[in-house]
């Protein structure tokens, strides 16, 4: 199998008046075609370990290879076309531009990335269409739902074809009708178009999607649980988890799936 992350030995470090220590000695495979899920309570370190991940952040000690590549050796300019072209991001609060509609929102990627006009208008028809967001091309971002929101951000991030999707708590800002048609359209995109993904949640319903689910407590890797047939049974070993791991209260939904 592919292995489209490869994350060894990564530790992370935040060095003030009190050396903090986020991560330590992390070792994560993702293969391709993989839904993977990131959980842990607040502090925990899972959206250091996405910053590492994302290149945002660098890592104190340990590498990270996508595609066989470590991002982090790269010079600033190679860089952002490395991040444009191999990872998509989806993020809680959606980071569209209101001032752009949908569609322009959607194909901002391959605009930075100079690419044909034709090719553009293609790859948008088709991301929206698998998206179910064709009548909404044309609207501003404040013209349309939360819920629809997300969706033209993940057709922003995967409209480039990316190795690597990279969800930080995408459902964070949504209704639980609208956190179910995101996941829902998460998880199609990765039964049929094999993409990879890595989910940052600490909602076990949204988690409940994943192949499977890794857990980080105090920057250490805690656990790792994998689904089954059932998504039902699958949410209720997650919820156990969690509050083996001792996450606070607020952060276990007793909602079942």
């Amino acid at each position: 199998m592919t292995e489209i992350l490869k994350v060894t030995g990564l530790s992370k470090v935040y060095s003030g008046k009190v050396t903090t220590r986020a991560l330590t000695d992390i070792q994560l495979t993702i293969h391709k075609g993989e839904f993977v899920g990131v959980m842990g309570p607040s502090g925990s370190g899972k959206t250091t370990l996405l910053n590492m991940v994302s290149t945002i952040d660098t890592p104190s000690s340990g590498d990270v290879l996508i595609n066989g590549h470590n991002p982090h050796l790269l010079k600033k300019k190679d860089l952002a076309a490395f991040r444009r072209r191999e990872l998509g991001f989806v993020f809680q609060d959606f980071n569209l531009l209101d001032t752009l509609t949908v569609a322009e929102n959607i194909v901002l990627p391959l605009t930075l990335d100079r690419q044909k006009l034709s090719d553009i208008e293609q790859k948008l028809a088709q991301v929206a269409e698998r998206l179910g967001i064709t009548d909404i091309l044309n609207k501003r971002t404040y013209e349309i739902s939360g819920g629809q929101r997300q969706r033209a951000a993940i057709a922003r991030a995967i409209i480039p074809g990316p190795s690597l999707l990279l969800a930080d708590e995408p459902t964070g800002a949504l209704d639980s009708n609208s956190s179910r048609i995101v996941m829902e359209t998460l998880e199609k995109l990765n039964q049929t178009d094999a993409a990879t993904m890595m989910l940052v949640t600490h909602d076990p319903q949204a988690a409940s999607y994943c192949h499977r689910v890794v857990f980080i407590k105090d920057g250490v890797l805690s656990g790792e649980i994998h689904r089954g047939e059932s998504r039902q049974a699958f949410f209720q070993k997650i919820i156990e988890m969690l509050s083996f791991l001792g996450g606070n209260a607020h952060e276990l939904s007793s909602i079942r799936v």
